[in-house]
């Protein structure tokens, strides 16, 4: 059978061979079709190369931007409502430009903002979340996250008054306390508490994504979603660092100071609205 096969190969070869001798123009045509076959074959596993590369590339995480530029974050000068906030585009630019005016700038209390080691602008309260800028040494450093302002205090669902605060550990062993050093292992101590606030007390500066998870203190994130749900992302990132450095600077008596400014402050320092 394997020699019968054989047989039939070297017969179609010869046949074959006979063909392009006796028709040689016949030979140039083939010789084309051949050529543009294979050029076929290989532009379609290109083709296929890619569409695996692509399939097995898409469900990849992107690599974020550690300011959390990449979002949705509009600034204001004044409280508005949800339907007048306006578009975000620009504002890398416009928190660099606000970055410049900070170190010449003034509070509504006289207070300059370089004074303090810590400045949070708030630029937008829509009734049941805060959102804002904080910047270390009048530099930005992330985005914050709050509840809304009460006239009458709500426990746990309003946020603190505007105004100058000690900001130190709570060397307290809390429940809260022990889950996070759990959680994050020996870089976490204590939490960072805002102190000598009126009427408030237990204060932290800590990790989360929405209102929810304030409990009427601020949270701190890379990453700010200011469409119809105001949320944050990437804040166990931004937490970290905000933790190690301020944390170094009080293991090093250095004393840290906030200062908390609303949504009007724009106005009342007399700087054009960003």
């Amino acid at each position: 059978m394997k020699n019968l096969a054989a047989l039939l190969v070297i017969a179609c070869i010869a046949i074959l061979v006979l063909i392009f001798v006796t028709n040689p123009e016949l030979l140039s045509k083939v010789w084309l079709y051949i050529i543009g076959f294979i050029g076929y074959v290989v532009v379609l596993f290109e083709k296929g190369y890619q569409k695996l590369a692509s399939a097995f590339t898409s469900n990849k995480e992107k690599p974020t931007n550690p300011t959390g530029l990449q979002t949705s974050a509009p600034i204001i000068s004044a409280p508005v409502a949800k339907e007048e906030i306006p578009d975000s585009s620009g504002l890398e630019q416009k928190i660099k430009d606000l970055e410049l005016r900070l170190n010449n700038a003034k509070s509504e209390s006289g207070t300059a903002l370089g004074s303090c080691t810590l400045t949070i602008l708030r630029y937008l309260d829509d009734g049941e979340t805060t959102l804002g800028l904080i910047f270390l040494r009048n530099k930005f450093f992330a985005y914050t996250l709050e509840d809304a302002h009460q006239d009458v205090k709500i426990q746990k669902k309003t946020r603190i008054p505007s105004g100058i605060y000690p900001l130190d550990f709570y060397k307290t062993e809390s429940d809260l306390t022990k889950k996070y050093r759990k959680t994050y292992g020996d870089w976490f101590d204590f939490h960072l508490e805002i102190k000598n606030i009126p009427n408030f007390q237990n204060v932290y500066i800590h990790v989360g994504n929405t209102h929810e998870n304030t409990d009427g203190c601020i949270l701190i994130a890379d990453g700010v979603s200011a469409g119809t749900s105001k949320s944050l992302q990437y804040s166990r990132n931004a937490f970290e660092r905000f933790y190690k450095t301020v944390s170094a600077l009080l293991k090093s008596n250095e004393p840290v100071t906030i200062q908390i400014l609303n949504e009007d402050w724009f106005e009342r320092s007399k700087l054009p609205s960003l």
